[in-house]
């Protein structure tokens, strides 16, 4: 997503994207992004995916009562740019104090050395993207799931069809934000309720979907490497190439407004 080098080469060219941007057909043959995009070209592989092996995304069996004592929530965030994420932090801040361990409105002193050792010594994490746009996810709800804090998640409005609805609190489901604090403070002050949401498995059937497993992004690439697809900087510019662009370029505009 980074610079224009790919340009300089006449082969067949694959994007691969953590970001929220998009994929633009006239650069590139094939793409892996977290976009829910149903052209063949496309393979939907989020962010997430990349951060932890399979075997993390499996819940564990045991007893959790022990964590019910742990301080309420944390929150670790380097960029100020993020409007929604910031005025949901001074609300909740209102029910209770909020300890922030990054850069942005820190709180215990220091910025944390140890992301996953902060997170773990709280009931939640605000996990917030920087962006929402349907389908981008990033680490930010798998590092407090792995770490068992309930993620307080905003972001990708269809998050509910990557992870159990039942292992977070989906700001995404509710009409306001008044309704999602008060779920909120229902989850933390009711200790049967907590557990509920600290027990549920964070992926549907306790795993990851098959298709972000490494056979099957493998077997993807060896589609890609036994295509026999012209590449796209080999095609004269057509009509179609300058509609394609004209639809990229008009997507990443309605992607910056989305919220």
């Amino acid at each position: 997503m980074f610079g224009k080098d790919h340009l300089n080469y006449a082969c067949i060219r694959i994007l691969y994207s953590g970001e929220n941007r998009g994929v633009d057909f006239t650069e590139c043959d094939f793409a892996f992004t977290s976009d829910h995009n149903s052209d063949p070209r496309h393979y939907r592989l989020p962010f997430y995916v990349y951060c932890y092996p399979p075997g993390r995304f499996v819940k564990p069996e045991m007893d959790y009562s022990p964590l019910l004592e742990r301080k309420f929530c944390s929150f670790i965030v380097s960029n100020p740019g993020g409007k929604v994420r910031n005025r949901f932090y001074n609300l909740l801040s209102q029910y209770k104090p909020i300890a922030s361990g990054g850069k942005y409105r820190n709180n215990i002193g220091f910025r944390v050395p140890d992301k996953e050792a902060f997170i773990k010594d709280y009931k939640f994490n605000l996990a917030f993207e920087n962006r929402s746009y349907p389908g981008y996810t990033t680490e930010k709800i798998v590092e407090p799931m792995v770490m068992n804090s309930v993620p307080i998640y905003w972001g990708n409005p269809l998050i509910q069809l990557d992870f159990n609805p039942q292992a977070f609190l989906n700001y995404h489901a509710f009409t306001t934000e008044k309704a999602f604090i008060k779920q909120i403070i229902e989850v933390d002050s009711n200790p049967a309720l907590y557990l509920q949401y600290l027990q549920a498995p964070w992926c549907k059937g306790n795993h990851l979907p098959d298709q972000f497993l490494p056979q099957a992004v493998l077997a993807r690439f060896q589609q890609i490497f036994n295509s026999s697809v012209t590449p796209v900087a080999g095609k004269p510019k057509s009509l179609s190439y300058y509609f394609s662009k004209s639809l990229y370029r008009l997507n990443k505009i309605r992607r910056r407004g989305y919220l």
